[in-house]
Formats: C-alpha cells, sequence, structure tokens
C-alpha cells in the first residue's frame, strides 16, 4: 500500500501540471508529454519562459535567453527519472514535472531468425512492385542500399529471413528485397537469364541516352567513376554489342560492353567529356534507358541566367512541422520564408525557379523529386533547420551543414556548405553523407542544406530574425553562383 501512495505520488504533479500547462508563462515545447520514454542516456528539455525568470531544472541553474528560451541537456539513469523545471520571477511562479522512462533499445526483429535456403537450383521469380524499389546489402531496412530499380524489373529470389526476399544477381553477389516491394510470379528449375538485343545512342538538347533493347527487364546498378558511370547488367546471356565501336557524341565521349562471362553481367564503361550534371534509368518496355544531362551553358557574367532550379522548402503541412524551437517557432515556416526570399533573388539573377510548395502544404518526399525532374530542373537545394535526437547536445553540435549521397554532389554540398559558414558566421557542422529521399536522387543533382539549428539557443535566435532569413538567402545564392563558375574550370 505505501509503494502505491508513493507511486501515485510521484505521478500525480505530473498530470495536474499537464491540464495546467496553458495558463503557465512557462511552457515546454520538448518533450511533447510530460511522461514519455528514451532509450538515450540524456534528454533535452526546450522550452520558453519570462526572460528575466531564475529557471532551474532539477535545481540547477539554466540560462534564459533574450526572447525568454532556453535548452538543456539532462542526464537520466535507468528506469524513471523525474524532471521538476522551476521558473521564478518577481510576478510568478511555475513549477512542471515531467517523468522520462530510460528503457532499453530494442533489438532488431529478425536478428535471430534463420535464413530460409531455397532448394538447389529452384529460384523464384518476381518482379517489383513499384518504381525506385531498393535492393539492400542485409534483410534490415537501415542496410546499406545496393541499386534502386524501376517497377517490374525481373528477380530471381533464393531465400527469405524475416520479411525480406534474397535476390541472386550473379552467383557470387546476393542482395535483399523487402516482400511488400515485389509481386511473385513461379517457380522455376534453374536460371532465367535475358537477351540483349540491341544497343544504341542518340541525344538531344539536354541529355545523352543510352538504350538496351532486352527479352525482359534486368536488374541493374550504376556506378559514378573518377571519368564517368559504369552501368552493369545482371542476369544477361548475351549481349552482341559487346564488339560494336560506338560513334559517340555531347555528353559521352566513350562507350565499351564487357565480354559477358560465367557471372552473367553486362558491364558498361561510360567515359564522359565533361562532369556529371545528372543522370537517371528506368524501363520503357523492355527497352533499359540510360539518360546522362549534358552540361549547362554556364554564362560567365551571370551564372544562373537561363538556368532552372527547383527550391524545397522542407517540411510543411498540418503534420509536419519539423523541428519545434525554444518559443515555438516551426521549422516548416522558416524553410518556407529562407526559401521565398532565395526564390527572388534567383530570378532576379536570371534563373527559373521551381518551387516545391509556395504555402503550408504537405508533399510528399518523392513527390519533390518528381516536380523538380518533370521541370527538367538542373539542381535541387532542399532547405531545412537542424534537430538533433535525444543523446546528443546541441550546445556542442550546431551551426550550418550541407548533406548529399551521391558522388556527383559531393562539391555542390561542399560549396554550399561553405558559402553558409563564410556569410552567416554559423559553426561549421560539416559535409555528410547521408542517405534520404531527396539526396539520393540522381537527377537533378540534388543536396539538403541545413542553415542552423532549431534547437540551439543560438542559431535559433538568428533564424527567427527576418534579417538574417534574408542574409541567408542571399548566401546560398552565393554559393550556388561559385559552384557554377567553379564547374567551368572542372
Amino acid at each position: 500500500m505505501k509503494k502505491l501512495l508513493k507511486n501515485l505520488f510521484i505521478l500525480l504533479p505530473v498530470f495536474v501540471s499537464f491540464l495546467c500547462t496553458k495558463t503557465y508563462a512557462l511552457e515546454i515545447i520538448y518533450p511533447k508529454t510530460p511522461n514519455t520514454e528514451s532509450t538515450a542516456d540524456t534528454i533535452f528539455i526546450i522550452g520558453n519562459t519570462q526572460p528575466d525568470a531564475k529557471l532551474t531544472i532539477n535545481g540547477n541553474p539554466v540560462k534564459v535567453y533574450d526572447n525568454g528560451g532556453f535548452v538543456e541537456v539532462v542526464p537520466l539513469k535507468s528506469g524513471f527519472n523525474r524532471i521538476t523545471i522551476d521558473s521564478k520571477n518577481s510576478s510568478q511562479h511555475d513549477i512542471m514535472y515531467y517523468m522520462v522512462k530510460k528503457v532499453a533499445k530494442k533489438p532488431s526483429s529478425q536478428t535471430d531468425e534463420p535464413v530460409i535456403e531455397f532448394k538447389e537450383n529452384e529460384i523464384i521469380y518476381a518482379a517489383t512492385a513499384r518504381s525506385n524499389t531498393p535492393l539492400r546489402a542485409q534483410p534490415d531496412e537501415y542496410a546499406r542500399r545496393i541499386t534502386h530499380l524501376d517497377a517490374n524489373t525481373a528477380l530471381m529470389l533464393n531465400g527469405k529471413k524475416g520479411d525480406y526476399y534474397r535476390v541472386s544477381l550473379a552467383p557470387n553477389i546476393n542482395v535483399w528485397v523487402k516482400e511488400k516491394d515485389i509481386v511473385q510470379y513461379s517457380k522455376l528449375e534453374g536460371k532465367m537469364l535475358a537477351d540483349a538485343t540491341g544497343v544504341n545512342l542518340s541525344d538531344d538538347g539536354n541529355y545523352n541516352y543510352i538504350k538496351t533493347d532486352l527479352s525482359f527487364p534486368v536488374p541493374y546498378k550504376l556506378t559514378e567513376t573518377d571519368t564517368g558511370l559504369r552501368m552493369d547488367l545482371y542476369n544477361i546471356k548475351k549481349n552482341p554489342a559487346d564488339t560494336v565501336l560506338f560513334k559517340t557524341s555531347g555528353a559521352v565521349k566513350s562507350l565499351a560492353i564487357n565480354t559477358i562471362g560465367p557471372d552473367n553481367v553486362s558491364s558498361y564503361f561510360i567515359e564522359l567529356n565533361q562532369k556529371l550534371w545528372g543522370y537517371d534509368v528506368c524501363y520503357e518496355g523492355n527497352t533499359l534507358v540510360l539518360k546522362i544531362r549534358k552540361a549547362p551553358d554556364i554564362d560567365k557574367q551571370k551564372p544562373l541566367n537561363g538556368l532552372t532550379i527547383a527550391i524545397d522548402a522542407g517540411h510543411g503541412g498540418t503534420d509536419d512541422d519539423g523541428a519545434i524551437g525554444p518559443t515555438g517557432v516551426k521549422e516548416k515556416d522558416i524553410n518556407l520564408d529562407i526559401a521565398k526570399k532565395l526564390q527572388i533573388l534567383l530570378e532576379t539573377s536570371g534563373a527559373k525557379v521551381i518551387m516545391t510548395r509556395n504555402d503550408d502544404t504537405a508533399v510528399d518526399l518523392y513527390e519533390r523529386i518528381k516536380i523538380a525532374q518533370q521541370n527538367n530542373a538542373l539542381i535541387l537545394l532542399s532547405l531545412h533547420a537542424n534537430a538533433l535526437e535525444d543523446g546528443k547536445n546541441p550546445y556542442l553540435k550546431h551551426g550550418s551543414a550541407s548533406y548529399y549521397y551521391n558522388r556527383q554532389a559531393i562539391n555542390l554540398a561542399r560549396t554550399m556548405r561553405d558559402a553558409m559558414v563564410e556569410n552567416l558566421g554559423t559553426m561549421d557542422d560539416g559535409v555528410a553523407m547521408k542517405s534520404l529521399a531527396i539526396t539520393r536522387a540522381t537527377l537533378p543533382l540534388s543536396v539538403i542544406l541545413e542553415v542552423g539549428y532549431m534547437i540551439n539557443p543560438n542559431d535559433y535566435a538568428l533564424l527567427t530574425q527576418d534579417s538574417f532569413r534574408q542574409k541567408a538567402a542571399q548566401a546560398i545564392k552565393s554559393g550556388l553562383e561559385k559552384y557554377l563558375l567553379n564547374s567551368i574550370n572542372e
């Protein structure tokens, strides 16, 4: 009975404070609820109070910034952690109580599941059910992506683990595909291999095309190289084009196709006359089409003139606010305002600007890429203001950063990061390779820009200033111009 009363005593203040939160000058932005769980060793408390208040969390003094905002990192021990937030000035005294339960990280649900091996020489044939289907190195949602395939690509399955099937690309190359991403057809004895019946090159004003006619769609992988691209086609029986000397033009300097060996892989080695400006691959029926963007015509005096740039204001809509700062400003609104300011600057410099959203609208991540592609954008910049997960320290990690995924976008990411740091005076938060929907796009050149951190009080104070957001837009424009001019000399 004593133990029960003790638990009620602990939980009651939490419940009462939750009911009364809206009448307090003290407001907690994060955690979102007074009772929560975390697997991290620390949690941060984000909120605001009167600028002149004396604030303590668990008895420790906490700095309150001029806008009333505060952020404090609180250590967690295993089990329940009672957090007391006390704000007091000459006219008001507010106390809130939070209960954070530190729990152990859950192991992967498929870690101990065995691989179900199919019978030797028995293969289940299937096809990808959607475009952009990922094949992964391991049967895990967070495993490295090996390639992305178009819809209706034929796959040979030779094993299963949990909700993943193992895919045979070659005798010594196996990858994994999620069960929900495929449609099964039938079981067959032995391999079903495709014939390449023709390879041809063509071009138009914007792209070079390498088209391969096949008896049925097979898996493929593209790899960026020092001189261009390598494309591997799997489960190929023959490709007569391995003896052809191709006449090339435009972006393509040379094309060589290897002789198919016992691995049934047909490899294309594509040397370019230029740096990579984006590429894409898809099936048109049974024809695999690789398109490579030709280098744009860049004016040294007005580098943005005539170019199409897509601007993506990250997040948006009623269900996706992004990060929320100490005084309650939402990341989605910061992003959109910078995007609109940038739009004006780029259009004034002669660019055609494509906005993935112009207001507080929810737009699917892949739809954002599609909008840029349908408008033939050369570059896609996705604008964000960063946050951190529990266990990190926003006072140590903050500033401006950029993210890329494909090798062709590294220099763009570096140049944009440099421009933000140099022009905004923010800390250098680095350039990182990140597998995100926007950064994985190979067409157009795509990077994510993190102007600052919503949960760092200093960055946040800047992000909420209109003059700083204008300065950020100008820094991004300058970085884009520098990248374009540097590209002329590459």
